[in-house]
């Protein structure tokens, strides 16, 4: 493994115009990023003649500097050639200004995919019931947290070989298929098959725009651009149930997939032009060898496996189905899987996505702990709140959503202020701390809601929920990448992200049963029948939609038993993430202790990366000069032609020059050049 380069020595340096310097490189100096100092530039001795070198070959120095300067790392290779310790080739501390400008291209990439997960958080009911999904329903919108949470180990150890901005803009590329796929799905087994499809890249986008951040910025002022990072996707998370609801009320549901192909494109297009690149050297097929392709296989089977058994439970099936305890007990039979191949089967030609040792660390623990619950707990409530308020009240799709977002303006809020205090103070533990228990009050406040409670309360209630979240999300990042070497960044975020993701994926699907199970049991004692349980279950836009054939053939008592029921099943949900918030505080007190935030090499790397950018600076202003330089020489051999070739002025007589032409007197010539002979 590689620890972090340091900046050139003058043994790892190139010298241009000394040859004795050149051969006493050492060898090792090979696998490192070869720098010129600007001594070796200065300090070349002058030509026979006692000139030193010219204009432009100080050009052709200086672009030879800049571009040996920022060359990217090539990281070792074993003896086989497969790569190993490259995972530090990409920290690239930039100059703050720089900074500004690669946050702004992350932060439309990742509105753009935040936008487009939570679109569906109003409008899920009115699709079901424009496509028939009926038990599918769960299925559109968990479809995509199953394949984001899939795949999500194999994007920190892929970004590692191949660099971050391909990988960016190639899942950019497919996001923008996926969305595509989704506006023009007529069924909604498609639906569920594109939504899948775009869960593969919008998870990626997530992970390496967060990791690219960790590139570019130090540990310690991390906290402020990853909280500010974390507002704009609270503020995606805002829009999107807004929009969904607008669209899918008043337009056509399709049109907020269809939004995001022109903010797919721009994405594409600002991350191209913005993001740094620093490629990592290595043939492409030997890096593809590299990826534990076996380990995101098993964690593909076994997710989709546990996750498919938990959304049949309570809905579908009854918890003693076969249809739920099988997909259940192999799911579990491949996490073991999984495991022991993590374990025994991967070599160091081959690293494990999910490397065990990692989890000796107590913080590295508690995050994955901690971040498992807060997926959990961030999209039930971001799909549930929305829900119960159309459900339990018969609130318009547009005014659930809008009612979402005072809890998420007070979350982005927080999240700002968060990562400011972290930047100042070096301290994360109280953050997380207080954070957990004001999640946890909010949560229980909301499950004393009923039909009868007013806007107040509710709106109250979000207020308390969103200090708490904003509070656990992106501190908890800064503090588990501050566990683990710079090397392990990469690795680590994509852990932390798929714990959270599997959460969310396993929190909306145990939420949907528990709804569903609470529903079918208030409701079969009043005399409901299995029919129209059913029909209840797989058209829950019945209770807020007059035209609705389920909301037809209901009487107005039976839809208010109904609007108690889901009530009721609401209340559970609540009353459950509560308590999940609150065994989230007891893991952070046992497991997330403080650590120092400061890295004894980030000087180093800042001024390396100073020099990074002066050097690309002087690189072009050395290309402009040469530039110039070529126009000056074409110039001076136009003016060096022979005297005889140039064209001689034609002379004219001056007015009373002709007069005096015959007298003798001086005559008086104007020649066309304008000088007077």
């Amino acid at each position: 493994m590689n620890t972090p380069i340091p900046p050139a020595s003058p043994e790892d340096s190139i010298s241009i115009a000394s040859p004795q310097r050149e051969g006493s490189r050492t060898p090792a100096s090979d696998d490192h990023t070869h720098t010129i100092d600007e001594k070796d530039i200065a300090d070349q001795s002058p030509t026979e003649d006692g000139v030193g070198v010219s204009d432009k070959e100080a050009g052709t120095v200086e672009e030879e500097a800049a571009e040996e300067a920022s060359r990217p790392t090539k990281p070792p290779q074993l003896e086989d050639g497969t790569i190993a310790g490259s995972f530090n080739a990409q920290t690239n501390y930039v100059p703050r200004s720089q900074i500004i400008i690669i946050f702004l291209a992350l932060a439309i990439v990742i509105f753009t995919v935040v936008l487009d997960q939570t679109t569906l958080a109003v409008s899920s009911s009115v699709i079901a019931t424009d496509l028939s999904a009926g038990s599918l329903t769960s299925f559109i919108t968990g479809s995509y947290f199953l394949t984001s949470t899939s795949f999500q180990l194999i994007y920190g150890r892929v970004s590692d070989f191949f660099g971050r901005k391909p990988l960016i803009l190639v899942f950019l590329a497919m996001f923008f298929i996926g969305s595509l796929g989704s506006s023009l799905s007529p069924d909604v087994i498609s639906l569920v098959c594109f939504r899948a499809f775009t869960g593969i890249w919008g998870g990626g986008l997530i992970t390496l725009g967060q990791t690219v951040i960790g590139d570019v910025v130090s540990l310690r002022e991390r906290g402020k651009y990853q909280g500010i990072l974390g507002s704009v996707m609270i503020l995606g998370n805002g829009l999107g149930p807004v929009i969904g609801g607008s669209l899918a009320e008043k337009a056509d549901w399709r049109d907020q997939y269809r939004m995001m192909l022109p903010l797919s494109c721009v994405s594409g297009l600002v991350a191209w032009r913005f993001l740094p690149l620093k490629k990592v050297h290595g043939d492409w097929k030997k890096k593809a060898k590299a990826v534990d392709w076996t380990g995101a296989v098993l964690t593909f089977i076994a997710t989709t496996l546990v996750v498919l058994g938990l959304s049949w439970a309570g809905g579908s099936y009854s918890w003693s189905d076969a249809h739920v305890l099988a997909p259940i007990i192999i799911g579990i039979a491949f996490t073991f899987i999984f495991v022991l191949w993590q374990w025994k089967g991967c070599t160091p030609e081959r690293p494990p996505l999910m490397p065990l040792s990692m989890f000796h660390n107590r913080i590295v623990c508690g995050a994955a702990i901690t971040q498992f619950t807060n997926g959990w707990l961030t999209y039930v409530q971001m799909f549930y709140i929305p829900q119960f308020y159309q459900l339990a009240y018969g609130y318009s799709p547009i005014k659930a959503g809008a009612l979402l977002l005072p809890l998420l303006c007070v979350q982005s809020l927080s999240s700002t202020l968060s990562g400011l205090i972290v930047s100042r103070t070096g301290r994360y533990r109280e953050i997380l701390l207080s954070g957990w228990i004001l999640w946890s009050v909010g949560l229980g406040l909301f499950s004393t809601l009923d039909p009868s409670s007013g806007l107040g309360k509710q709106i109250g209630f979000s207020l308390i929920t969103g200090f708490g979240v904003g509070q656990t999300l992106q501190v908890a990042l800064v503090a588990l990448q501050g566990a683990v070497p710079r090397k392990d960044m990469a690795v680590v975020t994509a852990v932390r992200n798929f714990a959270r993701n599997l959460g969310a994926a396993l929190g909306i699907a145990i939420a949907s049963t528990i709804v569903n199970t609470l529903t079918v049991h208030d409701l079969t004692p009043q005399g409901w029948s299995t029919a129209q349980v059913r029909a209840a279950l797989d058209n829950p836009s019945a209770l807020f939609s007059s035209s609705s054939s389920t909301s037809s053939s209901l009487s107005p008592e039976q839809l208010n038993e109904l609007r108690l029921a889901y009530s009721n099943g609401f209340r559970v949900v609540f009353l459950v993430l509560a308590g999940i918030a609150a065994a989230s505080f007891f893991f952070t007190v046992a497991l997330m202790r403080q650590r120092t935030l400061t890295r004894e090499d980030d000087a180093a790397l800042k001024e390396e990366g100073k020099r990074t950018v002066r050097m690309k600076r002087e690189s072009k202003r050395a290309k402009k000069m040469a530039a110039a330089g070529g126009m000056e020489e074409k110039v001076a051999e136009s003016g060096s032609a022979p005297q005889e070739a140039r064209p001689q002025p034609v002379a004219t007589l001056q007015g009373d020059a002709r007069a005096d032409e015959g007298s003798g007197a001086p005559v008086t010539v104007a020649a066309t050049d304008g000088v007077t002979r």
